[in-house]
């Protein structure tokens, strides 16, 4: 199913929004909240460390102490709910959290995101060497499927926090999206740029 041009309007004007308010601060001349790296306006890979990674493949993943906010299925490994992977907000940043800054394709201009990138995702969550596929659905139930190809190749990001490492809110397509960075195959089509995710079944 496709979201209706309603919603995409709605929820393209909300994010507007947030990322004129979330620029004023940066505009004040201060760098403190992206960590003393510079905002780059030229689109394509630009990509910096914010925080280290301390949860690894192959150490089991702590069931949420917060709310969940992501649920893996199908084909991984390291499940932490009766056969499911369920995720915080917290233990996705002890993946590590990254910085990109990329074309937003919706709003037509340069945007920067924090998280992590799903390939470091699928690799904490033991994600079986024959799968093929990651089916997303978003909370509205739109959905689309991502290659494993693609996804191993780098360049898709699961972004939870805004440029400024604030929590993304429902409304502004949070609390996780799919973003891609560098000329990804499979970014290429804006329906694929997916948000407010519920799940990623691996098949």
């Amino acid at each position: 199913m496709r979201r209706s041009s309603e919603r995409r309007v709605r929820r393209a004007l909300l994010v507007t929004a947030a990322a004129l308010l979330a620029v004023l601060p940066a505009a004040c001349g201060s760098d403190t909240a992206t960590g003393g790296q510079a905002a780059t306006a030229t689109p394509g890979v630009a990509a910096s460390m914010v925080k280290p990674p301390v949860l690894r493949p192959g150490q089991a993943v702590p069931t949420p102490a917060g709310d969940p906010v992501l649920r893996l299925t199908g084909k991984i490994g390291k499940p932490n709910d009766a056969g499911s992977l369920v995720l915080d907000a917290a233990t996705l940043d002890r993946l590590g959290v990254s910085k990109v800054s990329l074309f937003e394709p919706w709003l037509k201009q340069e945007m920067e995101f924090q998280g992590v990138w799903l390939a470091d995702l699928l690799e904490v969550a033991g994600v079986d060497g024959a799968a093929t596929t990651v089916h997303v659905t978003a909370l509205d139930d739109y959905q689309v499927d991502l290659t494993m190809a693609d996804v191993r190749a780098g360049g898709i990001f699961l972004a939870t926090k805004d440029g400024l490492g604030k929590a993304i809110p429902v409304d502004d397509g949070g609390p996780t999206r799919i973003v891609f960075v560098g000329g990804v195959a499979s970014g290429k089509s804006d329906d694929q740029w997916i948000w407010s995710l519920k799940t990623l079944d691996i098949r």
